[in-house]
């Protein structure tokens, strides 16, 4: 039996599948995979997870591996590391191919098939493809961009909390913002903020948006107004192909764009407002499986 690997290698975790025939045959996962951030690391965990599969799969023959890997197109040089990859696989299968996990993304959610995709999670991106010419926005970092995503979202809830404390005014989302940085008050949250990493900040969205279920004008807000600014960034890059022949399909990836139906209304509202013959769907299913549309 022969079978090919997909590997999702992300900023929080790296998820590896093998798949026969588009069907999942074994799965392995192991830590975070940002090869920009921690490339010795990154390199570490993928020759574990492939390991792992191919161990699992041992009287098999591997034909592909796919690899998307986070922080691929920011990192200086890191055609040595991926070299260290092929090596060291280079009897399991010679047929390695690395991409950025942004275009892993982009293969799986449009199955292959040109268009557009937004990524919202942690940090977010969006990313196009027509005939083989791929264009990004953003996905600069939580420190100069990330719009829609968990981190994004966070920020802006503790900085309109701050904001209002500063012109005397209280906010409705105080409460939520105490518990979730354990502290007493909001100067406290700062000193707590600081702390944490940016994935534990992103966190909070989640308890932002269980706010937003209940009503709270303040989280709804927060939450339109970040889908308001990806949304701008999807439909400005939809405008930087040549609209004569385009092919309109967006797809939705991540935790934040598939899970939060607020943040993913309004995007499907404003891009269709644009772009009214565009088809958009959500893609929930892991990112592993692109490697079937290679």
């Amino acid at each position: 039996m022969s079978y090919v690997i997909g590997i999702d290698s992300g900023g929080t975790h790296i998820t590896a599948t093998a798949y026969k025939d588009n069907i999942e045959i074994a799965t392995a996962t192991a830590g975070p995979g940002n090869i920009f951030l921690d490339p010795q690391q990154t390199i570490k965990n993928l020759i574990k997870v492939i390991t792992e599969i191919s161990e699992k799969l041992s009287s098999n023959t591997c034909t592909l591996i796919l690899i998307g890997i986070a922080g691929l197109e920011s990192a200086d040089n890191p055609q040595p590391y991926l070299d260290k990859v092929k090596d060291y696989f280079k009897s399991l299968t010679e047929n390695i191919i690395f991409t950025s996990d942004a275009k892993l993304a982009l293969i799986n959610g449009l199955e292959g098939k040109d268009g557009f995709l937004a990524i919202a999670g942690t940090g977010s991106i969006v990313y196009g493809r027509q005939k083989n010419k791929y264009l990004r926005a953003g996905g600069w970092g939580y420190l100069l961009d990330d719009i829609g995503s968990g981190y994004r979202i966070s920020q802006e809830a503790v900085a309109t909390a701050l904001e209002k404390m500063d012109r005397g005014e209280n906010s409705s989302l105080i409460p939520a913002i105490l518990e979730y940085f354990k502290a007493d008050n909001l100067k406290n949250v700062v000193s707590q903020y600081y702390k944490l990493n940016r994935t534990e900040i992103a966190a909070f969205s989640l308890k932002l948006a269980q706010e937003a279920d209940r009503q709270n004008d303040e989280a709804i807000m927060i939450l339109q107004h970040q889908a308001d600014l990806l949304a701008a960034e999807i439909i400005h890059l939809i405008e930087r192909y040549s609209q004569e022949s385009i092919s309109l399909n967006l797809a939705l990836s991540g935790s934040v764009l598939v899970n939060n139906l607020i943040i993913q209304k309004e995007i499907i509202s404003k891009v269709k407002h644009a772009y009214p013959t565009i088809k958009i769907m959500v893609s929930d299913r892991s990112n592993t499986a692109a490697v079937n549309y290679i």
